[in-house]
């Protein structure tokens, strides 16, 4: 065998070293390419259109199961109030928090479901429990074989403002996911999630006149005209007006202002309500158009720009 000469070993290293840097650029090629797709996965992950998407999700998906769990009878008292705080994270546009929010409700209903499916058994001969809306009435006593003579209806043994609350809550519920996504973003939009929050709060602990308080609170809030509890105690009762068993309508001023508020006109871009001689909106700032001309009183067609009459710009 003959050995190689100059040219020739010059040339096979050559093509040995371009062999080596061109396998070396794909490497790096590939690394990098690797890389950028990684980054981009994360960025997708991560991103806030899908954090939104996501938390919105979880949160539908957690309150079409506690519909349902409800209208089982099911205890769902706790994954309420953790879709209710979910829901205001969201308003606030704190959509992680929101989203496991949603996941620890869905988690509470899972418990939930499983404690209803071990409690339920073939109908016995003991009474049943008391219903939340609907008490068993009691029946009369029966002396010598034959009834008493009823006096009205029996009582029911529920406690008291316990199904007035309930409703409130349920009703300043329905309002809150009625709102526009701008009207909900309000500072009064998130005081009266947090005064449904604690109302919820106070109606596990028993109070339920409190609940009824701060369901109330958390309507008018949001514009409703009605009425309110006034505080707990004779001293209260005796000052406010309130009848013994704890109504009473609310003090002039303000049933007058919320019915006001209730029947007047909204502002066109968040729908907050207005009160006579307001100039800008309460919910998001914007200027009320002014209904009469400054310089000579004539009404305003629409949103003319000048007055008809004597031509003045309206401010």
């Amino acid at each position: 065998m003959s050995s190689l000469t100059s040219t020739e070993i010059i040339v096979l290293v050559v093509a040995v070293v371009l062999a080596v840097i061109v396998i070396g650029v794909l490497y790096l090629t590939i690394r990098r390419l690797r890389a950028r797709k990684q980054k981009l996965l994360g960025e997708l992950s991560g991103g806030p259109e899908l954090v939104h998407d996501r938390a919105f999700n979880r949160i539908a998906m957690a309150r079409r199961e506690a519909e349902v769990l409800a209208a089982q009878g099911a205890d769902v008292h706790r994954a309420q109030e953790l879709i209710a705080e979910a829901q205001g994270a969201f308003d606030t546009h704190r959509y992680d928090h929101a989203y496991t929010s949603a996941q620890s409700a869905h988690e509470a209903l899972v418990i939930a479901r499983r404690q209803g499916s071990r409690t339920s058994a073939p109908p016995t001969a003991s009474p049943a429990p008391e219903p939340v809306l609907r008490p068993e009435p009691v029946a009369p006593p029966v002396i010598g074989g034959a009834p008493l003579p009823s006096r009205g209806p029996a009582r029911p043994t529920m406690a008291k403002n316990r199904a007035e609350s309930q409703f409130q809550i349920h009703i300043l519920g329905e309002e809150l996911e009625a709102l526009p996504p701008r009207r909900a973003r309000d500072p009064s939009a998130l005081d009266a999630a947090d005064l449904r929050r604690r109302a919820s709060q106070a109606f596990d602990s028993g109070d339920f006149t409190e609940a009824f308080r701060l369901a109330l609170r958390g309507r008018r809030a949001l514009g409703a005209s009605l009425e309110t509890l006034p505080p707990p105690g004779p001293a209260a009762a005796q000052s406010t007006g309130a009848e013994p068993d704890g109504s009473s309508t609310a003090p002039p001023d303000i049933a007058q202002t919320a019915e006001t508020v209730a029947g007047g006109e909204r502002c066109p871009d968040c729908g907050y309500p207005a009160l006579a001689g307001d100039a800008f909106c309460r919910g998001c700032g914007r200027p009320h158009a002014p209904a009469t001309c400054p310089t000579c009183g004539a009404p305003r067609a629409g949103d003319e720009p000048f007055c008809g009459r004597c031509g003045s710009r309206f401010t």
